[in-house]
């Protein structure tokens, strides 16, 4: 295991970061030697890129003192498999694991609080993500392009997920979102193909644009009571989309194109009425193409 040396060796500016408890860059050498790492217990920040395209480190385990891994720690460990994370880290930055493409599980101990952009992102491998229970921010890009991850299950703590948050999962089918969760922000699951079913939370206000666009297996979707505001292109693209419901809370669709290339949408359900659905799809109709799509008002045809 590669661990930190006291000897005569080490330089008085190592021995400062020692001090200071924060491992910077320089510590610990990409050496064959070095391909499992423990770091010590007193250290509570691994400095920006202190590891960063290190290619012989396969895992490494970090200590219970440690609260925040910086921006690019370990970005680019193309060997990296194992990271062992402890209770007491709240921060993992920017781009602390991006493109470590062996990587295949992460488990978040429950005292994380913001994970930052593109933190995890390309980490290609990853088939197994536990976030923490008190995650309160998910970044741009935190987990854009795991191609693996299947299954994500989002804490009711979250209470801010940011544009474009899991771009790119062509392998994920089934997400839990934060049940007062008020926006989807733009691009969030864009590109997710293997996406069936979605769950929207019963707070959602917003949808934004290209939020679910390209979500090819998609096919039925409950907009919830709550939604006011349908972005543009949310759910373009989704070629397997046939049944959707409408609340009468819905006023405004940003853009026509909102369901553009859904071929396969024949059923629509309206809270409302049909003036009130006459009225929504005035500047914004679903369809563009003639197509026949069969619409049951709830509030009555009139």
């Amino acid at each position: 295991m590669g661990k930190f040396d006291f000897g005569k060796e080490v330089s008085d500016e190592i021995r400062t970061s020692i001090d200071e408890k924060v491992l910077f860059r320089g510590i610990f050498e990409d050496t064959p030697e070095n391909e499992n790492i423990t770091v010590p217990e007193g250290i509570e920040e691994i400095a920006e890129g202190a590891f960063r395209d290190f290619t012989n480190l396969k895992s490494v385990s970090l200590p219970r003192s440690l609260r925040q891994i910086s921006a690019g720690a370990f970005s680019g460990c193309k060997s990296l498999e194992r990271v062992e994370l402890q209770s007491g880290l709240e921060f993992i930055l920017d781009e602390a694991f991006a493109y470590c493409p062996r990587l295949s599980s992460v488990v978040m101990p429950n005292t994380v609080k913001r994970v930052g952009e593109g933190a995890f992102e390309g980490c290609a491998s990853l088939t197994r993500l536990v976030l923490s229970e008190s995650l309160e921010v998910i970044c741009s890009g935190a987990f854009s392009y795991c191609f693996n991850l299947k299954i994500l299950d989002i804490p009711d703590s979250v209470g801010i997920i940011e544009f474009c948050a899991f771009l790119g999962c062509f392998s994920l089918e089934e997400v839990k979102l934060p049940r007062l969760m008020t926006l989807i922000e733009e691009g969030m699951f864009e590109n997710c193909r293997s996406l069936k079913k979605i769950d929207l939370p019963v707070a959602l206000v917003r949808i934004g644009a290209r939020a679910f666009s390209g979500c090819t297996s998609l096919d039925k979707v409950l907009l919830p009571p709550s939604l006011r505001t349908l972005g543009c292109d949310a759910f373009s693209g989704c070629t397997s989309l046939s049944a959707l419901a409408i609340p009468k809370s819905l006023h405004e669709i940003e853009d026509y194109d909102a369901f553009s290339g859904c071929t396969a949408l024949r059923e629509v359900v309206y809270e409302g009425d049909a003036e009130g659905y006459e009225y929504l799809m005035q500047k914004h109709p679903l369809v563009k193409d003639g197509r026949e799509v069969k619409v049951r008002y709830l509030g009555g045809n009139k």
